[in-house]
């Protein structure tokens, strides 16, 4: 009898720690659940944040730009062959022109080695500025110090986070926040799957930015969607429309459970949208881009596998990097130049076109010039 009640007594505390333990997962599911919960609000409130309109602000005291009629400033881009990038290289010739600077422009072709010969030339025939654009001076060191012991200022447009340490020789970063950039993007796809995201993002080690810009992504979801399963993979400049395509078709077909694809950068989304479209999966996949690339917004308009893009006006950024070129050239102070960042979607596309004034707020131009002293 004695042993019998034992067992009752052993009985009863086991069901007891059963339940204890029942209880216990209940109440931690729930935490994580609403954690979970807690994660896609936060994401959505970013997304939604950074979907307003932003406007332009002056990065610093104005200056007299006519001082610097005729001079001549070297623009060397990374390549001419990503759009984001030749339009920021045709901006900078837009604002030279408007100020009566003279300009010469090397495509990089996507290759270093075209980088470095053509800043090395810049420097030979005595520029009198020189702005890079996506061509990371970090890999240009030897001609980098050319330009300086000749007294060139160098800056750098978009070729690294605008909180990067500047590479030895460069003026000034005109740039943005690319992890701020990465995150954005990041958080519109955790919104939109309410936290049941699968991606596919798409580097690029060749560009300290683009690096920060993954950086940003991932950080972003650990902190709002810890569960969301993301997956990296490395591409080059060089390569897109040779390989993205089918690179990006395989690696779907290989993990059948992703549900959105995050390039870093649009001129890869040109590549990817088509390919995605052309396979016809059966689970709805989406894409999220970056640098808002006019075919790109088109696309998200149309509803066409695109749905959003964090973007930065480029033509803008030509000009900025012109204004912080110019100040350099005068022996003025580097500045922030404000370069803006915008969430766009469908909703906030419709009613407007792709004009950088429309997209992103403000006459630019109009704005610069009065900065300049020009009107």
């Amino acid at each position: 009898m004695k042993t019998m009640q034992s067992g009752a007594d052993t009985w009863r505390r086991l069901s007891a720690a059963v339940a204890i333990a029942g209880s216990t997962a209940v109440l931690l599911a729930g935490q994580v659940s609403f954690a979970q919960a807690d994660g896609v609000a936060d994401a959505r409130a970013m997304a939604d944040e950074a979907m307003k309109m932003p406007t332009f602000v002056a990065p610093g005291e104005g200056f007299d730009i006519g001082k610097l009629k005729g001079k001549h400033i070297w623009i060397i881009t990374s390549t001419m062959a990503v759009p984001f990038v030749a339009t920021i290289a045709h901006g900078v010739e837009e604002a030279a022109a408007k100020a009566g600077i003279e300009t010469s422009l090397i495509d990089g072709k996507g290759n270093v080695s075209e980088w470095n010969r053509g800043l090395a030339q810049a420097v030979s025939q005595h520029a009198d500025g020189i702005v890079t654009v996506g061509a990371s001076p970090e890999l240009m060191k030897g001609p980098m110090n050319d330009a300086l012991e000749a007294g060139i200022p160098v800056v750098d447009a978009v070729t690294a986070d605008k909180e990067a340490p500047l590479v030895p020789g460069t003026f000034a970063h005109v740039s943005i926040s690319f992890v701020h950039s990465g995150e954005l993007q990041a958080a519109y796809a955790i919104a939109r799957t309410e936290g049941k995201a699968n991606v596919l993002i798409l580097g690029d080690n060749e560009f300290p930015g683009e690096v920060s810009r993954v950086e940003g992504m991932q950080s972003a979801f650990k902190a709002m969607c810890p569960d969301c399963v993301v997956t990296v993979e490395d591409t080059q400049v060089a390569n897109l429309g040779v390989k993205l395509g089918q690179q990006v078709q395989t690696l779907l077909r290989r993990s059948p459970d992703i549900n959105m694809v995050l390039p870093t950068y649009d001129a890869q989304g040109i590549y990817v949208v088509p390919a995605i479209k052309a396979a016809n999966f059966s689970n709805p996949i989406e894409v999220i881009g970056a640098d808002a690339v006019p075919s790109n917004l088109d696309w998200i308009r149309e509803g066409n596998i695109q749905v959003g893009d964090v973007g930065e006006p480029s033509v803008w950024l030509g000009w900025a990097a012109l204004d912080e070129v110019a100040r350099g050239m005068l022996g003025m102070t580097a500045v922030d130049e404000q370069i803006p960042l915008r969430l766009l979607v469908q909703e906030n596309l419709k009613d407007i076109s792709n004009d950088e004034n429309e997209l992103f707020g403000g006459d630019y131009a109009a704005e610069y010039s009065k900065l300049w002293g020009l009107q």
